[in-house]
């Protein structure tokens, strides 16, 4: 036993280690720096009706555990699920196999490092809330005065712990199963998040609360509705980034009484999360190439070689292709660049595709321009996910930086590609707004079919891969049309899209993609 858990602290310090000097993680603690200065200027903020606790240990530490869990645990989990693939990528993974490591002591050691990333984060928080303390509640803790470190750490210990684990093990879950390691992956995660968190704010008990925020939201709102007659529902978490809100009511909170049914049901989710970085194990394939091949479903397998001491690939078996559209694409540079977006589709994408172009012409007019135009433009998310950055991805940078007209020629070609598969993915609600003579709807469905490619490719130039921008344009999609946040709706699915400030958008994303590839080009 003890040798198990020295392999895996070594794993996960290793993993560590090698994580926070990635400019990546840097990336990410400036993030997180702001996430706790809005705290300051009251853009992100904790509420109860119109009113907020005084500033105190506890109600700093309360306040800063729910913003801590309600956003770090979406951000964080993007963040850290990319352990396994990179070390495949790396051959790290190749190393890792020939040792007496084993599975289950590499997902419980990675589970580990990705948990002690989120509490790097979560640290950084809670040091801003130290700051925030100081600043303006002068160090009182209310009507006792002083710090009191039990009220103020109490969240973020209780509460904060299980929560990031539990985090921490879904994400190294995501990372071994297959079907959900890719690129649909880190979009299906927002749905689950939201899945998690409207139980946890709506559970009726402590053992129904995955998050733990339920047990902070009931004991602040008893205060406030003790004190102040606020109805206990009007809890509120949130963020409003340059948007400072005011709260005229103040209550005294002085922390959460840690019941044995708290401290119970924390510590059953903290097993739950032991569990599933556990449950990741099975499906892990070990840098097994015969043995992922298997599990991906993938034809041919790895053999060993009685007595060579190696592998060979037996050869695949050759596979009905299934007609696609993709035989009457457009030739040219054009044409071959939406090949490469379009091609390695299954025959399941390609019908369901359809069906939503289909359902964009059929549809009643309002209905598609605000339900089904939103699923035509989620649905291709993994082939625009590949402009920009599939290149360095699959290592062809130099062939194609090599190439004549690299910057002039192929870089328009792919986003041009973009724009096409954009268009023809909406082409029924683009042609039904411009037939009835919506001009303001057109003009924001064109200024989002040139939008959503350029960001695209921009993101994926920057970050040299995929995630970026399906992380990006996910939570883009979700905070604006899906949830019609007229700010955010680059599509007009709430009747005031901004095509202006789209289009505008639309150009920087391509002067810092044309940047980009300039420099690559440069050397």
């Amino acid at each position: 036993m003890s040798r198990r858990l020295e392999a895996i602290a070594a794993l996960a310090r290793a993993d560590v280690r090698e994580r926070v000097r990635r400019y990546s993680f840097l990336i990410t603690l400036g993030l997180v720096l702001w996430l706790g200065a809005g705290t300051f200027d009251g853009s992100v903020s904790v509420s109860i009706g119109n009113s907020q606790g005084t500033i105190n240990a506890a109600w700093v530490g309360g306040m800063m555990t729910v913003v801590a869990i309600a956003f770090l645990s979406l951000i964080g989990f993007w963040i850290v699920k990319n352990a396994v693939d990179r070390d495949e990528r790396t051959g790290v993974g190749a190393i890792l196999a020939t040792t007496p490591l084993s599975r289950l002591e590499y997902t419980l050691g990675k589970a580990a490092s990705h948990f002690l990333v989120l509490g790097a984060m979560v640290a950084i928080l809670a040091l801003c809330g130290i700051a925030l303390l100081l600043v303006q509640g002068g160090g009182a803790d209310g009507a006792r005065g002083g710090f009191d470190a039990l009220a103020f750490l109490g969240p973020f210990v209780i509460c904060g712990i299980p929560a990031f684990a539990l985090t921490a093990a879904l994400a190294i879950l995501f990372e071994t199963t297959p079907g959900l390691r890719g690129g649909a992956a880190n979009a299906l995660w927002l749905f689950v998040w939201v899945a998690l968190l409207m139980a946890s704010t709506g559970a009726k008990t402590p053992l129904m609360d995955p998050w733990g925020i339920l047990i902070i939201q009931k004991s602040m709102a008893a205060a406030a509705h003790a004190q102040l007659g606020i109805d206990p529902s009007n809890f509120t978490v949130q963020l409003n980034p340059g948007m400072a809100q005011a709260f005229p009511r103040r209550f005294l909170w002085t922390g959460v009484m840690w019941t044995p049914e708290i401290l119970a049901s924390r510590v059953a989710w903290l097993l739950v999360a032991v569990g599933i970085a556990a449950l990741a194990a099975v499906p892990f394939h070990r840098f097994d190439p015969s043995r992922r091949r298997m599990r991906l479903g993938l034809p041919g397998g790895t053999r060993a070689v009685a007595g060579a001491g190696a592998a060979t690939t037996a050869a695949p078996t050759p596979r009905r292709e299934w007609p696609s559209l993709i035989a009457w694409l457009p030739r040219g540079i054009v044409g071959s660049e939406l090949r490469l977006l379009v091609g390695g589709a299954n025959r399941w994408w390609s019908l369901v595709a359809l069906g939503l172009i289909v359902a964009g012409w059929l549809a009643p007019l309002t209905a598609a321009k605000s339900a089904v135009l939103l699923a035509a433009w989620i649905w291709p998310l993994l082939a625009w996910s590949q402009l920009g950055g599939r290149d360095a991805r699959f290592d062809t940078e130099a062939f194609v930086l090599s190439a004549p007209g690299a910057l002039t020629r192929q870089l328009p070609a792919a986003w041009l590609a973009g724009v096409l598969l954009t268009a023809a993915m909406g082409s029924g609600v683009g042609a039904r707004l411009a037939m009835a003579a919506d001009g303001s709807g057109f003009a924001a469905w064109a200024a989002a079919t040139l939008f959503i490619p350029a960001l695209a490719l921009a993101l994926g130039l920057l970050s040299r891969g995929n995630k970026l921008f399906e992380v990006t344009y996910t939570v883009l999609w979700y905070v604006g049309p899906l949830n019609r946040t007229p700010p955010l709706d680059f599509m007009g699915a709430t009747g005031a899209g901004h095509p202006v400030v789209w289009l505008a958008a639309t150009a920087a994303c391509l002067a810092v993609a044309f940047a980009l590839r300039a420099r690559q080009l440069r050397g």
